[in-house]
């Protein structure tokens, strides 16, 4: 889809608050070998709005959009049918890809297409060439492009190894300030109201931003980019804990095209600094996580009680603040240069935790559900993604493919009448995948220890903080309540998480902790909806301290739950504690819990940064 066809967008200076979108996408019209820009956000914050206003700046521009639905030959090229039919001659056509070439590429939404077609995507565009075999045809063209990428990191993650092939990577934020909301509101109001009196005013400053970036073309291949830029470069990433090293390539062009937009011809340190927020937001990876210093359980071998939790994780900024000895550099200003590396290092950490905090906890994370898979499903449901040669009777034919695989004969056959001659040999059947999908059901402890302790509210709002994830609104939650005299399902399984806050927030609390009625309530609703539901993956995430008070048979009460543990193993089901414990004491109730039900522990306090 050409920038033509869409709704008329704003102009790229009347976008508000989104400076480093609009950095980042300047840099990409500057250096070409800047092949790809991600921009993650919430959803409404601007995100396409401000690609769009780019690529509608840019002159001999189109943006050329690839739909979530788009099958291989839509997206690559195939077999030209018209002239199959016609004339009887195997020629091809180009598909979206060959109208890329030249042009801006989009993908909205890149973390919910699918993920063999995005690696496809982003690996010809690297290479700048797309080779294409199929029925019969080979043929080959040019791709030279730059793909610009939106996601809300909320619906879905995006795996590290298709975020590492963009080279910069920017975080939206909804604009906060009273004042600059409402001249938000003003601009599209005065845009709407009369759209070509609008452009007309920004139009100045839309033609100094062609002329930067016109101007910074011609200069770039002059900036000098020094030995010792270089190093702090590594440096910094190195730092950061990055893995590869497409992230110090990255950062090294945009720091030249950051001086480029400035009309200079050498880097400064500002200009590593903004390049490595702009290149290693996506690229960072955890530190190594502290030892677990607490002491061994009762009962547990040694060993095994040294295991590290699943805690929180440290944060790179902890990680910088905990090195010591810097070695020095060996090229002159060797302190002075290892304290500016430093520095960079720690400015831009800041930065980075500051756009981290902007994505809410994630519920697949702390369940440890994993990335999202697409599956093979034999009912005419999900989206068709490719085509094969059936091997019985084909009940969801695949018409576009058995037209191509028939075309090339029609000179030679009978039509019969026909427009098109179809035999058997040349019928496909769709292939037809969809996402799995998970089921989350929170049982929370709402006993009186946990109100006397003054966590009832953390716990309340560690739910809150796990369904504020879009994530869920693509699966099922479920509710479960529990203390003396009141176990129950308080909200059956439903994708409606607003539904689970308000029952949350009118819960009564008090009383004991029957913890063994609970697993037993559990065992049962689930047993009966992964019967209805074979495919679901389901999570029980359990938010308790894991001391018993009230007990089933009326037996010691880690007996108990020593005896009831076996019977806990439900199909498709893991377990996941959160010890809503203030301090570890000396025996963990809630990790020996988790070890009982071989779950996964991790404590509340992890989810009180949200």
């Amino acid at each position: 889809m050409s920038s033509g066809s869409l709704r008329r967008c704003l102009p790229f200076s009347a976008v508000k608050g989104m400076e480093h979108v609009k950095k980042a996408l300047q840099c990409a019209a500057v250096d070409n070998e800047i092949l790809g820009v991600l921009i993650k956000g919430p959803t409404g914050t601007a995100k396409s709005v401000t690609a769009r206003a780019f690529v509608n700046m840019l002159p001999g521009k189109d943006m050329i959009s690839i739909p979530q639905n788009v099958t291989d030959e839509q997206l690559f090229g195939g077999l030209d049918i018209e002239d199959a039919v016609i004339y009887g001659k195997t020629t091809v056509k180009g598909g979206t890809l060959q109208r890329a070439d030249l042009n801006v590429l989009y993908m909205d939404n890149i973390n919910l297409f699918d993920q063999r077609t995005v690696g496809a995507v982003l690996e010809h565009v690297e290479s700048g060439k797309v080779r294409v075999e199929r029925e019969g045809v080979s043929f080959e063209y040019d791709l030279r492009t730059t793909v610009i990428a939106t996601m809300d990191p909320a619906e879905q993650s995006l795996p590290d190894s298709i975020a590492d092939r963009f080279d910069i990577c920017v975080q939206s934020y909804p604009i906060k300030c009273e004042k600059e909301r409402g001249d938000l509101i003003y601009a599209n109001l005065m845009f709407d109201a009369d759209p070509e009196t609008f452009d007309e005013e920004h139009s100045a400053d839309d033609e100094r931003t062609l002329m930067r970036i016109e101007n910074a073309k011609r200069i770039l291949n002059d900036v000098i980019i020094t030995s010792s830029d270089l190093e702090k470069i590594s440096r910094v990433c190195m730092d950061l804990n990055v893995k590869g090293h497409r992230a110090d390539i990255s950062a090294a062009r945009v720091s030249k095209t950051l001086a480029a937009l400035d009309g200079r011809f050498t880097v400064e340190d500002g200009d590593i600094r903004e390049a490595a927020i702009l290149c290693l937001l996506h690229r960072r990876r955890d530190a190594p996580k502290e030892a677990h210093t607490s002491e061994p359980e009762e009962g547990l071998p040694e060993e095994e009680a040294a295991k590290p939790e699943f805690t929180e994780k440290r944060t790179a900024q902890e990680f910088i603040e905990n090195m010591t000895n810097i070695p020095e550099q060996t090229d002159g200003g060797s302190v002075c240069a290892a304290i500016t590396v430093s520095d960079i290092t720690s400015s831009v950490t800041e930065s980075l935790d500051d756009m981290d905090r902007v994505e809410s906890v994630r519920l697949h994370q702390i369940a440890g559900a994993g990335r999202r898979k697409n599956i093979i499903v034999k009912k005419r449901m999900g989206r068709y993604r490719r085509f094969r040669t059936p091997d019985c009777a084909v009940t969801d034919p695949a018409f576009d493919a058995t037209v191509r695989a028939a075309a090339p004969y029609q000179k030679t056959r009978e039509n019969r009448g026909l427009s098109i001659s179809i035999e058997k040999q040349d019928i496909r059947e769709k292939v037809r995948m969809k996402r799995d999908s998970c089921s989350f059901l929170f049982a929370v402890d709402v006993s009186g220890s946990l109100v006397k302790s003054g966590m009832m509210y953390d716990i309340k709002n560690g739910v809150k903080a796990m369904l504020i994830d879009g994530y869920v609104q693509r699966d099922k939650v479920a509710l479960m309540t529990f203390r003396t005299g009141d176990v129950k399902i308080s909200v059956p399984f439903t994708r409606s998480a607003e539904g689970i806050c308000e029952v949350l927030d009118s819960t009564e609390a008090g009383g004991g902790t029957p913890l063994g009625s609970a697993l037993l309530l559990i065992r049962d609703y689930l047993t009966n909806y992964i019967r209805k539901n074979p495919e679901e993956r389901c999570f029980v995430i359990m938010m308790t301290d894991g001391e018993t008070t009230d007990t089933v048979t009326g037996a010691e009460p880690s007996w108990e739950l020593k005896k009831m543990a076996p019977f806990m193993k439900i199909k498709n089901t893991e377990w996941v504690i959160i010890d809503s414990k203030h301090c570890v004491e000396r025996v963990n109730h809630a990790k020996r819990l988790a070890d009982l039900l071989e779950g996964r522990y991790t404590r509340l306090e992890d989810l009180r940064s949200v």
